[in-house]
């Protein structure tokens, strides 16, 4: 998986810090899980790259981040 294109969506998720009292990364998993209503697994899944979601889901996290679909799941 890390050999593919980085896209927006991972951008921002390997830009968030590693730990604090709650991790940062597992709290973004989990709140795109439970915004689009699919398993965190799932979400990593988009943030790597190995599947996108579907329009109504980028949608609905492009509104939550206040970033543009395109950015968020075109490949820089």
């Amino acid at each position: 998986m890390e050999n593919m294109p980085k896209t927006g969506l991972r951008k921002i998720y390997d830009a968030l810090p590693a730990r604090e009292h709650i991790a940062p990364k597992k709290d973004f998993i989990n709140r795109l899980a439970k915004l689009t209503k699919v398993h965190p697994q799932t979400v990593k899944g988009w943030i790597y790259g190995s599947y996108t979601p579907d329009s109504l889901r980028q949608e609905l996290i492009s509104k939550e981040l206040g970033i543009p679909v395109e950015e968020l799941f075109q490949t820089l």
